[in-house]
Protein backbone atom coordinates (compact mmCIF):
# COMPACT_ATOMS: atom_id res chain seq x y z
CA UNK A 1 0.00 0.00 0.00
CA UNK A 2 0.94 3.46 -1.09
CA UNK A 3 2.93 5.66 2.09
CA UNK A 4 0.94 8.68 1.05
CA UNK A 5 -1.98 7.34 1.25
CA UNK A 6 -4.17 7.09 5.17
CA UNK A 7 -5.92 3.31 5.81
CA UNK A 8 -9.14 3.43 5.30
CA UNK A 9 -11.62 4.26 8.60
CA UNK A 10 -12.74 1.01 8.67
CA UNK A 11 -9.67 -0.42 8.71
CA UNK A 12 -8.75 -2.82 12.39
CA UNK A 13 -6.51 -1.00 14.63
CA UNK A 14 -4.39 -3.38 14.57
CA UNK A 15 -3.74 -3.75 10.78
CA UNK A 16 -0.71 -3.54 9.68
CA UNK A 17 0.56 -2.36 6.60
CA UNK A 18 3.66 -4.08 4.53
CA UNK A 19 5.70 -1.00 4.47
CA UNK A 20 5.54 -0.50 8.06
CA UNK A 21 8.41 -0.53 10.28
CA UNK A 22 9.41 -2.87 12.84
CA UNK A 23 8.39 -0.29 15.39
CA UNK A 24 4.97 0.14 14.20
CA UNK A 25 4.53 -3.83 13.18
CA UNK A 26 5.07 -3.92 17.35
CA UNK A 27 2.02 -1.78 18.27
CA UNK A 28 3.47 1.65 18.50
CA UNK A 29 1.49 4.26 16.90
CA UNK A 30 2.60 5.52 13.25
CA UNK A 31 3.80 8.77 13.11
CA UNK A 32 3.24 11.48 10.57
CA UNK A 33 4.04 11.18 6.99
CA UNK A 34 5.93 13.78 5.76
CA UNK A 35 6.63 14.96 2.14
CA UNK A 36 10.34 14.18 2.36
CA UNK A 37 9.25 10.51 3.73
CA UNK A 38 6.95 10.33 0.33
CA UNK A 39 9.76 11.77 -1.87
CA UNK A 40 12.12 9.10 -0.93
CA UNK A 41 9.58 6.81 -1.33
CA UNK A 42 9.12 7.57 -4.66
CA UNK A 43 12.84 7.85 -5.14
CA UNK A 44 13.20 3.97 -4.09
CA UNK A 45 10.15 2.73 -6.51
CA UNK A 46 11.98 4.74 -9.31
CA UNK A 47 15.37 3.13 -8.12
CA UNK A 48 13.34 -0.17 -8.55
CA UNK A 49 12.33 0.47 -11.84
CA UNK A 50 15.27 1.81 -13.38
CA UNK A 51 17.54 -1.38 -12.02
CA UNK A 52 14.71 -3.82 -13.21
CA UNK A 53 15.15 -1.84 -16.72
CA UNK A 54 18.83 -1.87 -16.72
CA UNK A 55 18.68 -5.90 -15.81
CA UNK A 56 16.04 -6.46 -18.86
CA UNK A 57 18.27 -4.32 -21.27
CA UNK A 58 21.20 -6.26 -20.02
CA UNK A 59 19.85 -9.47 -20.80
CA UNK A 60 18.07 -8.29 -24.36
CA UNK A 61 21.69 -7.19 -25.06
CA UNK A 62 22.86 -10.75 -24.06
CA UNK A 63 20.56 -12.85 -26.13
CA UNK A 64 21.18 -10.42 -28.90
CA UNK A 65 25.00 -11.30 -28.88
CA UNK A 66 24.54 -14.58 -28.05
CA UNK A 67 22.80 -14.75 -31.40
CA UNK A 68 24.95 -12.98 -33.60
CA UNK A 69 28.21 -15.05 -32.02
CA UNK A 70 25.48 -18.40 -32.69
CA UNK A 71 25.56 -17.15 -36.44
CA UNK A 72 29.53 -16.26 -36.57
CA UNK A 73 30.27 -19.50 -34.85
CA UNK A 74 28.48 -21.63 -37.79
CA UNK A 75 30.51 -19.42 -40.27
CA UNK A 76 33.32 -20.85 -38.18
CA UNK A 77 32.62 -24.49 -38.23
CA UNK A 78 31.19 -24.70 -41.69
CA UNK A 79 33.09 -25.15 -45.42
CA UNK A 80 33.27 -22.46 -46.44
CA UNK A 81 33.67 -21.00 -50.24
CA UNK A 82 32.18 -17.69 -50.22
CA UNK A 83 35.00 -15.63 -48.40
CA UNK A 84 33.19 -12.34 -47.05
CA UNK A 85 34.26 -9.30 -49.15
CA UNK A 86 35.92 -6.12 -47.53
CA UNK A 87 36.96 -3.78 -50.10
CA UNK A 88 36.36 -2.36 -53.69
CA UNK A 89 37.60 -1.63 -57.15
CA UNK A 90 38.10 2.42 -57.29
CA UNK A 91 39.44 2.16 -60.77
CA UNK A 92 41.25 -0.13 -63.01
CA UNK A 93 43.21 -0.36 -66.32
CA UNK A 94 44.52 -3.00 -68.45
CA UNK A 95 47.54 -4.55 -66.37
CA UNK A 96 46.67 -2.57 -63.53
CA UNK A 97 44.08 -2.07 -60.52
CA UNK A 98 42.98 0.63 -58.06
CA UNK A 99 41.99 0.17 -54.22
CA UNK A 100 41.16 2.21 -51.42
CA UNK A 101 44.29 2.66 -48.90
CA UNK A 102 44.42 -0.37 -46.51
CA UNK A 103 47.08 -2.50 -45.16
CA UNK A 104 46.09 -5.51 -47.15
CA UNK A 105 46.42 -3.16 -50.03
CA UNK A 106 49.20 -1.08 -49.31
CA UNK A 107 51.67 -4.55 -48.01
CA UNK A 108 54.61 -5.52 -50.79
CA UNK A 109 54.39 -8.54 -52.18
CA UNK A 110 52.47 -10.97 -54.65
CA UNK A 111 48.67 -11.46 -53.50
CA UNK A 112 45.45 -13.22 -55.08
CA UNK A 113 42.45 -10.50 -55.60
CA UNK A 114 38.59 -11.46 -56.17
CA UNK A 115 36.01 -9.39 -56.66
CA UNK A 116 32.19 -10.11 -57.70
CA UNK A 117 30.72 -8.96 -61.02
CA UNK A 118 27.49 -6.88 -59.82
CA UNK A 119 25.01 -8.28 -62.44
CA UNK A 120 25.72 -11.78 -62.62
CA UNK A 121 26.98 -12.55 -59.10
CA UNK A 122 29.99 -14.55 -60.32
CA UNK A 123 33.47 -13.54 -58.65
CA UNK A 124 36.80 -13.68 -60.69
CA UNK A 125 39.97 -14.07 -59.33
CA UNK A 126 43.34 -12.37 -60.51
CA UNK A 127 46.57 -11.79 -59.19
CA UNK A 128 48.11 -8.76 -57.45
CA UNK A 129 51.99 -7.83 -58.31
CA UNK A 130 53.52 -5.09 -57.07
CA UNK A 131 52.84 -1.39 -55.92
CA UNK A 132 52.70 1.15 -59.09
CA UNK A 133 51.66 3.96 -57.26
CA UNK A 134 49.84 4.72 -54.15
CA UNK A 135 48.46 7.90 -52.17
CA UNK A 136 46.75 8.76 -48.91
CA UNK A 137 43.35 7.25 -50.03
CA UNK A 138 44.48 4.38 -53.03
CA UNK A 139 47.14 2.14 -53.96
CA UNK A 140 47.32 0.73 -57.43
CA UNK A 141 48.58 -2.30 -58.70
CA UNK A 142 49.43 -4.66 -61.10
CA UNK A 143 46.63 -7.34 -62.41
CA UNK A 144 47.05 -9.99 -63.69
CA UNK A 145 43.89 -11.63 -64.45
CA UNK A 146 41.43 -12.89 -67.69
CA UNK A 147 38.42 -10.56 -66.65
CA UNK A 148 38.72 -6.60 -66.00
CA UNK A 149 37.33 -5.40 -62.78
CA UNK A 150 34.31 -2.85 -62.99
CA UNK A 151 34.96 0.14 -60.69
CA UNK A 152 32.74 -0.23 -57.41
CA UNK A 153 32.85 -4.26 -57.48
CA UNK A 154 33.11 -5.50 -54.21
CA UNK A 155 36.68 -7.39 -53.35
CA UNK A 156 38.83 -8.76 -51.20
CA UNK A 157 42.97 -9.18 -51.10
CA UNK A 158 43.78 -12.63 -50.04
CA UNK A 159 46.89 -14.60 -49.60
CA UNK A 160 45.61 -17.65 -52.38
CA UNK A 161 47.35 -16.32 -55.44
CA UNK A 162 45.78 -18.83 -57.62
CA UNK A 163 42.33 -20.48 -57.97
CA UNK A 164 42.72 -23.34 -60.18
CA UNK A 165 44.73 -26.24 -60.42
CA UNK A 166 48.77 -27.07 -60.76
CA UNK A 167 48.61 -27.03 -64.59
CA UNK A 168 47.09 -24.17 -65.32
CA UNK A 169 48.08 -21.77 -62.51
CA UNK A 170 51.51 -23.15 -62.85
CA UNK A 171 51.91 -25.21 -66.16
CA UNK A 172 52.99 -27.95 -63.77
CA UNK A 173 51.56 -31.67 -65.06
CA UNK A 174 49.70 -33.38 -62.06
CA UNK A 175 47.12 -35.83 -61.50
CA UNK A 176 43.99 -35.68 -59.93
CA UNK A 177 44.07 -38.86 -57.46
CA UNK A 178 42.31 -40.59 -54.67
CA UNK A 179 43.55 -41.76 -51.27
CA UNK A 180 41.23 -44.24 -49.50
CA UNK A 181 40.08 -42.57 -46.21
CA UNK A 182 37.80 -44.03 -43.66
CA UNK A 183 34.87 -42.21 -45.03
CA UNK A 184 35.59 -43.14 -48.82
CA UNK A 185 37.47 -41.67 -51.28
CA UNK A 186 39.70 -38.75 -50.63
CA UNK A 187 40.60 -36.03 -53.67
CA UNK A 188 44.13 -35.27 -53.85
CA UNK A 189 46.49 -33.22 -56.35
CA UNK A 190 49.56 -35.48 -56.99
CA UNK A 191 52.63 -34.01 -58.41
CA UNK A 192 55.41 -36.55 -59.26
CA UNK A 193 58.99 -35.89 -58.52
CA UNK A 194 62.12 -37.33 -58.74
CA UNK A 195 62.81 -38.18 -55.05
CA UNK A 196 60.99 -40.63 -52.63
CA UNK A 197 60.26 -38.03 -50.22
CA UNK A 198 56.82 -36.91 -50.60
CA UNK A 199 55.29 -33.31 -49.27
CA UNK A 200 51.98 -33.58 -47.98
CA UNK A 201 49.85 -30.40 -48.10
CA UNK A 202 47.55 -29.62 -45.82
CA UNK A 203 45.19 -26.27 -46.47
CA UNK A 204 43.39 -24.23 -43.72
CA UNK A 205 40.42 -23.45 -42.53
CA UNK A 206 38.35 -22.51 -45.96
CA UNK A 207 41.08 -22.23 -47.80
CA UNK A 208 41.17 -25.50 -50.63
CA UNK A 209 43.81 -27.05 -51.85
CA UNK A 210 44.87 -23.67 -54.01
CA UNK A 211 46.40 -22.48 -50.72
CA UNK A 212 49.36 -25.17 -51.80
CA UNK A 213 49.68 -23.83 -55.17
CA UNK A 214 52.05 -21.03 -53.77
CA UNK A 215 55.07 -23.77 -52.63
CA UNK A 216 54.66 -26.30 -55.36
CA UNK A 217 56.93 -24.96 -58.20
CA UNK A 218 59.78 -25.06 -55.73
CA UNK A 219 58.93 -28.61 -54.25
CA UNK A 220 58.86 -29.98 -57.58
CA UNK A 221 62.59 -27.80 -58.45
CA UNK A 222 63.82 -29.77 -55.11
CA UNK A 223 62.57 -33.10 -56.79
CA UNK A 224 59.82 -33.66 -53.89
CA UNK A 225 56.79 -35.54 -55.14
CA UNK A 226 53.57 -33.28 -53.64
CA UNK A 227 50.47 -34.30 -52.34
CA UNK A 228 48.29 -31.67 -51.83
CA UNK A 229 45.15 -32.94 -50.22
CA UNK A 230 41.51 -32.57 -48.80
CA UNK A 231 40.16 -33.66 -45.70
CA UNK A 232 36.20 -34.83 -44.62
CA UNK A 233 33.52 -31.91 -45.43
CA UNK A 234 35.58 -30.25 -48.09
CA UNK A 235 34.16 -29.29 -51.15
CA UNK A 236 34.19 -32.75 -53.18
CA UNK A 237 35.34 -34.52 -50.51
CA UNK A 238 33.26 -37.26 -48.18
CA UNK A 239 31.16 -35.82 -44.96
CA UNK A 240 30.70 -36.73 -41.78
CA UNK A 241 27.17 -35.90 -41.48
CA UNK A 242 27.77 -32.92 -39.18
CA UNK A 243 29.30 -31.29 -42.39
CA UNK A 244 31.12 -28.89 -39.85
CA UNK A 245 35.14 -28.36 -39.06
CA UNK A 246 36.47 -30.29 -35.81
CA UNK A 247 39.60 -28.17 -35.93
CA UNK A 248 41.82 -31.44 -36.48
CA UNK A 249 40.04 -33.14 -33.66
CA UNK A 250 38.90 -35.52 -36.69
CA UNK A 251 40.31 -34.26 -39.84
CA UNK A 252 43.90 -36.03 -38.26
CA UNK A 253 42.70 -39.54 -39.27
CA UNK A 254 42.29 -38.12 -43.13
CA UNK A 255 45.78 -37.19 -42.82
CA UNK A 256 47.00 -40.52 -41.35
CA UNK A 257 45.05 -42.10 -44.27
CA UNK A 258 47.42 -40.20 -46.70
CA UNK A 259 50.72 -40.85 -45.07
CA UNK A 260 49.81 -44.45 -45.48
CA UNK A 261 49.02 -44.06 -49.04
CA UNK A 262 52.28 -42.09 -49.82
CA UNK A 263 53.86 -44.86 -48.33
CA UNK A 264 51.83 -47.82 -50.22
CA UNK A 265 52.91 -45.81 -53.50
CA UNK A 266 56.43 -45.82 -52.49
CA UNK A 267 56.99 -42.58 -50.12
CA UNK A 268 60.31 -43.62 -47.75
CA UNK A 269 59.65 -40.78 -46.22
CA UNK A 270 57.46 -37.75 -45.93
CA UNK A 271 57.57 -34.08 -44.62
CA UNK A 272 53.72 -32.62 -43.59
CA UNK A 273 53.44 -28.85 -44.52
CA UNK A 274 50.35 -27.10 -43.08
CA UNK A 275 48.64 -24.07 -42.86
CA UNK A 276 46.95 -22.58 -40.51
CA UNK A 277 43.96 -25.10 -39.48
CA UNK A 278 46.32 -27.01 -41.30
CA UNK A 279 49.15 -27.16 -39.17
CA UNK A 280 46.52 -27.98 -36.15
CA UNK A 281 45.46 -30.88 -38.02
CA UNK A 282 49.17 -31.87 -38.49
CA UNK A 283 49.98 -31.55 -34.89
CA UNK A 284 47.22 -33.18 -33.65
CA UNK A 285 48.40 -36.00 -36.29
CA UNK A 286 51.65 -36.47 -34.95
CA UNK A 287 49.97 -36.40 -30.96
CA UNK A 288 47.79 -39.42 -31.98
CA UNK A 289 48.57 -41.58 -34.47
CA UNK A 290 49.74 -44.95 -33.83
CA UNK A 291 52.89 -44.75 -36.53
CA UNK A 292 54.59 -41.40 -37.46
CA UNK A 293 57.91 -42.75 -38.48
CA UNK A 294 57.40 -41.72 -41.51
CA UNK A 295 57.28 -38.41 -40.91
CA UNK A 296 61.14 -37.22 -41.38
CA UNK A 297 60.36 -33.06 -41.04
CA UNK A 298 57.29 -30.75 -40.28
CA UNK A 299 56.34 -27.43 -41.88
CA UNK A 300 54.06 -25.19 -40.20
CA UNK A 301 52.43 -21.95 -41.88
CA UNK A 302 50.58 -19.42 -39.39
CA UNK A 303 49.66 -22.58 -37.44
CA UNK A 304 46.91 -23.20 -35.11
CA UNK A 305 48.19 -24.19 -31.87
CA UNK A 306 46.07 -22.68 -29.02
CA UNK A 307 42.36 -22.31 -31.01
CA UNK A 308 41.63 -19.93 -27.57
CA UNK A 309 44.14 -17.78 -28.15
CA UNK A 310 43.16 -17.97 -31.53
CA UNK A 311 39.71 -16.67 -30.54
CA UNK A 312 41.11 -14.13 -28.50
CA UNK A 313 42.96 -12.82 -31.06
CA UNK A 314 40.34 -12.69 -33.55
CA UNK A 315 37.98 -10.92 -30.64
CA UNK A 316 40.52 -8.51 -29.70
CA UNK A 317 40.96 -7.29 -33.74
CA UNK A 318 37.12 -6.91 -33.70
CA UNK A 319 37.58 -4.74 -30.69
CA UNK A 320 35.35 -6.99 -28.55
CA UNK A 321 35.84 -7.24 -24.78
CA UNK A 322 37.82 -10.38 -23.43
CA UNK A 323 34.37 -11.69 -21.85
CA UNK A 324 32.80 -12.04 -25.61
CA UNK A 325 36.19 -13.86 -26.32
CA UNK A 326 35.33 -16.72 -24.36
CA UNK A 327 32.04 -16.77 -24.52
CA UNK A 328 32.97 -17.20 -28.83
CA UNK A 329 35.46 -20.10 -27.73
CA UNK A 330 31.94 -21.65 -25.82
CA UNK A 331 29.80 -21.65 -29.00
CA UNK A 332 32.23 -22.48 -31.37
CA UNK A 333 33.22 -25.42 -29.14
CA UNK A 334 29.74 -26.58 -28.97
CA UNK A 335 28.53 -26.21 -32.21
CA UNK A 336 31.68 -28.11 -33.79
CA UNK A 337 31.67 -30.63 -30.90
CA UNK A 338 34.88 -30.30 -30.20
CA UNK A 339 36.95 -29.68 -26.33
CA UNK A 340 39.48 -27.52 -27.29
CA UNK A 341 41.85 -28.49 -24.97
CA UNK A 342 42.06 -31.58 -26.92
CA UNK A 343 43.56 -30.05 -29.46
CA UNK A 344 45.86 -27.38 -27.91
CA UNK A 345 49.32 -28.61 -29.82
CA UNK A 346 51.28 -26.16 -27.08
CA UNK A 347 49.77 -28.01 -23.82
CA UNK A 348 50.34 -31.36 -25.97
CA UNK A 349 53.72 -30.94 -26.92
CA UNK A 350 54.73 -30.03 -23.20
CA UNK A 351 52.72 -32.87 -21.98
CA UNK A 352 54.66 -35.68 -24.40
CA UNK A 353 58.28 -33.66 -24.23
CA UNK A 354 57.85 -31.40 -27.01
CA UNK A 355 58.55 -32.39 -31.50
CA UNK A 356 59.54 -35.32 -32.57
CA UNK A 357 60.27 -34.31 -35.68
CA UNK A 358 62.89 -30.76 -36.65
CA UNK A 359 60.47 -28.28 -37.42
CA UNK A 360 60.21 -25.02 -39.73
CA UNK A 361 58.09 -22.38 -38.62
CA UNK A 362 56.56 -19.36 -40.81
CA UNK A 363 54.46 -16.54 -38.74
CA UNK A 364 53.98 -12.98 -39.20
CA UNK A 365 53.43 -10.21 -37.06
CA UNK A 366 50.39 -8.98 -38.71
CA UNK A 367 48.97 -12.15 -38.18
CA UNK A 368 45.03 -11.19 -36.63
CA UNK A 369 43.60 -14.51 -36.98
CA UNK A 370 46.17 -16.74 -35.09
CA UNK A 371 48.80 -14.85 -33.07
CA UNK A 372 51.94 -14.50 -33.55
CA UNK A 373 53.11 -15.32 -29.90
CA UNK A 374 51.20 -18.94 -29.89
CA UNK A 375 54.25 -19.77 -32.58
CA UNK A 376 56.93 -17.52 -30.52
CA UNK A 377 56.15 -19.59 -27.62
CA UNK A 378 55.86 -22.76 -29.18
CA UNK A 379 59.55 -21.98 -30.32
CA UNK A 380 60.98 -21.00 -27.21
CA UNK A 381 59.45 -24.03 -25.69
CA UNK A 382 61.67 -26.53 -28.02
CA UNK A 383 64.82 -24.32 -29.22
CA UNK A 384 66.18 -27.22 -30.28
CA UNK A 385 63.58 -28.76 -32.38
CA UNK A 386 61.53 -25.93 -33.48
CA UNK A 387 62.93 -23.02 -36.16
CA UNK A 388 60.64 -19.77 -36.34
CA UNK A 389 61.25 -17.62 -39.21
CA UNK A 390 59.77 -14.22 -38.36
CA UNK A 391 57.96 -11.85 -41.66
CA UNK A 392 57.32 -8.87 -39.98
CA UNK A 393 53.77 -7.30 -40.50
CA UNK A 394 53.04 -10.34 -42.98
CA UNK A 395 49.15 -11.39 -42.24
CA UNK A 396 47.71 -14.67 -41.94
CA UNK A 397 49.88 -16.85 -43.75
CA UNK A 398 51.22 -14.05 -45.53
CA UNK A 399 55.15 -14.79 -45.25
CA UNK A 400 55.00 -16.51 -48.88
CA UNK A 401 53.23 -13.63 -50.78
CA UNK A 402 55.53 -11.29 -48.58
CA UNK A 403 58.57 -12.54 -49.79
CA UNK A 404 58.54 -15.87 -52.03
CA UNK A 405 62.27 -16.21 -52.55
CA UNK A 406 62.97 -15.76 -49.36
CA UNK A 407 60.42 -18.01 -48.09
CA UNK A 408 61.86 -20.81 -50.68
CA UNK A 409 65.36 -20.08 -49.78
CA UNK A 410 64.49 -20.81 -46.05
CA UNK A 411 62.10 -23.85 -47.07
CA UNK A 412 65.25 -24.87 -49.42
CA UNK A 413 67.50 -25.11 -46.38
CA UNK A 414 65.32 -26.50 -44.40
CA UNK A 415 64.52 -29.93 -46.50
CA UNK A 416 68.12 -29.80 -48.05
CA UNK A 417 69.36 -30.42 -43.98
CA UNK A 418 66.16 -32.84 -43.04
CA UNK A 419 65.60 -34.90 -45.96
Amino acid sequence: MPHDRTPPEHAAPEAVAPETSAQEAAGSEPGPRTPASGRRTRRSRLRRRLVVGLVSVLALALCATAGLLWLAAGRLVRPMDDTPLNTYIVASAPGEVTLPATADSRYAGVFGLIWQDEETGLRHHGTLGPVLASDDDTVTRELTSEASPAPGAEAKVIVTVWNSDPEQALGLAHQEVTYPGELGPMPAWFLPGSGTTWVIQVHGLGAGRAAGLRTMPQLHDLGHPVLDITYRNDPGAPRDGSNTRHFGDTEWRDLDAAVRYARAQGATGVVLLGHSMGGGIVETYLQRAADTSAVRAVVLDSPALDYRATFDTIADGLGLPAPVAALQAGIVGLRSGVDFDDVDALAANRRGGGPKQPVLLFHGTGDTVVPYASSAEFAHDWPDKVELVTVEGASHTGAWNADPRAYAEELAAFLALHT
